[in-house]
């Protein structure tokens, strides 16, 4: 499979071109802003499901067009709970594993060492970032 872009569902789609004012015309109410004091802009959306297994993206902005985008998976045992019950480095480090593995099945592709995936337009890398204390795909 080649990664080209995300269906957000509703006719949102996620590619390299898409702009900030669009999730604004098209999510706004459903687009919780996480940081605006500065470059990038971000926002956490609702959760998506992609090929079983869901997340909840969050949309980095630069002077308006999409930069990144980080996938976090959606632990169906912590519904309505904080994140950050039930945290521990141990348990974050095998959802990056799970994550890695699904994302290597969903691409079809294996990746680098550093668990990175390369495309003709950018990365995808999935992992656990210890100072943030989550694991992700970005």
């Amino acid at each position: 499979m080649k990664l080209e872009h995300i269906d957000l569902g509703d006719g949102i789609i996620l590619d390299a071109n898409f702009r900030e004012a669009a999730l604004l015309a098209e999510l706004a109410s459903d687009a919780q802003p996480l940081v605006h004091n500065g470059m990038p802009r971000s926002y956490l959306l609702s959760p998506i499901t992609l090929d079983g297994r869901t997340f909840r993206p969050s949309l980095y902005f630069t002077d308006g067009l999409l930069a990144s985008v980080h996938l976090t998976w959606v632990d169906p045992e912590t519904k309505g709970a904080s994140a950050w019950d039930g945290f521990s480095f141990d348990r974050e480090r095998s959802i990056a594993k799970e994550d890695a593995a699904w994302l290597s099945s969903y691409l079809g592709k294996v990746a680098s060492a550093d668990s990175t995936f390369c495309f003709n337009w950018g990365n995808v890398w999935s992992g656990f970032d210890e100072r943030s204390g989550f694991s992700a795909i970005a």
